[in-house]
């Protein structure tokens, strides 16, 4: 059960609650607005903790990401989405490598930060060989250092006093209040995702169907929490004029806290930080890759080349190489990556949607309810992004039609 709730943990928080915090202070363009979009996407979080903890008792299998779309609607849906999210991963993974590489960059003169940060994705795949058992352990000894982190940010609550009121708004927010609510909302929902790939594991968690949806729910819960509390320590320390106007407010805070020693400790923590982020995501996404070559999708080939302790190793492989593809072809995939936020928000109402058409017994009452907040949710998300980014919609539809094309070939050869 603690592997599993740190699985949840260490799929949800990146790096982004290091940074995020800024951006979503400068969009909502007041305090008010600021706390009611991280309490607002702590709640659409539990709704969806709960929505795809139902839906991972009701599917307890390996790849399960893959397999509520294939059963719910159809094998090329399934197909869009997932191509479309194991890229976003592979491009995260890749631009996280290279935020490492660029913080130890100081240790290796000489060494291009693409080589550095392939080393990395190489090192982590070799990990990856070894089993989920030490992958998940060495995971959460990662997870454990960066949450600690938090916690220290946390006790700035009450070991550094409170920085001096000023008026707020000192910049120009011409933003209305429904345009400034929805585009904070979204940078806080994005750095709540990833917790519905806890199901991807379904298949080799022992009495999945009790321990997975427990856990998902503890695991958001406690992630909430972190959350609310790391934000009320950046107003507290900062400000929130000065925490609209910065980036690098975890610095600021450690700074506060331990002086000339806290940047050094915070890029430490960074660095482990990088390791975690790539390792989760070869933990996931390879299981996605092997269900959907078991079904034809994909080439069988990846799903082959069993190791003894039953993970085969060829999705592995594959999702490595596309990581590292991604190191070296970077600034088009950002691009992509920008167009496909429109496409997730809807995939992820559908996954939850997908409930309806799993079987597995009834529906509870409270279920019914947490899958319309969430479904709502990711519908607003969608609308706010094609309402302020129109471009970035549009593209998004292209790219999923284009991928439902190759789909469909792939599903009729």
């Amino acid at each position: 059960m603690f592997d599993v709730i740190m699985l949840v943990i260490s799929l949800v928080i990146g790096m982004g609650i290091f940074r995020a915090p800024a951006t979503v202070a400068l969009r909502s363009g007041s305090e008010t607005l600021f706390y009611l979009a991280w309490i607002t996407g702590g709640v659409i979080a539990v709704c969806g903790a709960l929505a795809f903890a139902d839906i991972g008792r009701r599917m307890p299998v390996s790849g399960a990401y893959y397999r509520i779309f294939a059963v719910a609607y159809h094998p090329v849906v399934a197909f869009a989405v997932n191509i479309i999210i194991l890229v976003s991963n592979a491009a995260s993974a890749a631009g996280i490598a290279i935020i490492g590489a660029e913080y130890v960059s100081s240790w290796l003169p000489g060494v291009h930060t693409s080589i550095t940060a392939t080393a990395m994705i190489v090192v982590l795949y070799g990990l990856n060989l070894l089993g989920l058992r030490t992958s998940a352990t060495v995971q959460n000894v990662l997870i454990g250092i960066k949450v600690s982190m938090l916690l220290c940010i946390i006790s700035a609550l009450f070991l550094v006093d409170a920085a001096p009121a000023t008026a707020v708004a000192s910049h120009l927010h011409t933003q209305g209040v429904w345009e400034s609510f929805g585009l904070a909302l979204i940078a806080v929902s994005f750095t709540f995702g990833g917790y519905q790939s806890t199901i991807n594991f379904g298949g080799e968690i022992a009495d999945s169907k009790k321990k997975m949806p427990l856990a998902i729910v503890i695991g958001v819960l406690i992630i909430t929490a972190i959350y609310l509390l790391a934000n009320a320590a950046y107003v507290h320390v900062l400000g929130f004029d000065q925490l609209a106007h910065s980036t690098s407010i975890a610095a600021m805070v450690v700074d506060k806290l331990f002086g000339p020693a806290g940047s050094t400790i915070l890029s430490a923590v960074l660095v482990i930080s990088v390791f975690g982020y790539i390792n989760v995501a070869m933990l996931s996404n390879p299981r996605v890759i092997n269900a959907m070559s078991a079904d034809g999708v994909l080439p069988s080939r990846l799903s082959s080349s069993a190791l003894s302790g039953g993970f085969r190793h060829g999705a592995l492989i594959a999702f490595t190489l596309l990581s590292v593809f991604c190191v070296y072809v970077g600034e088009s995939f950002e691009k992509i990556l920008n167009y496909t936020i429109f496409v997730d928000a809807i995939g992820l109402g559908c996954g939850a949607a997908s409930i309806y058409w799993l079987g597995g017994g009834p529906i509870r009452p409270h279920i019914h309810i947490v899958v319309g907040v969430f479904v709502l949710s990711c519908v607003f998300t969608a609308v706010n992004i094609f309402m302020f980014d129109t471009k970035a919609a549009v593209y998004g539809v292209g790219l999923f039609v284009g991928v439902v094309v190759v789909g469909i070939v792939m599903f009729r050869r």
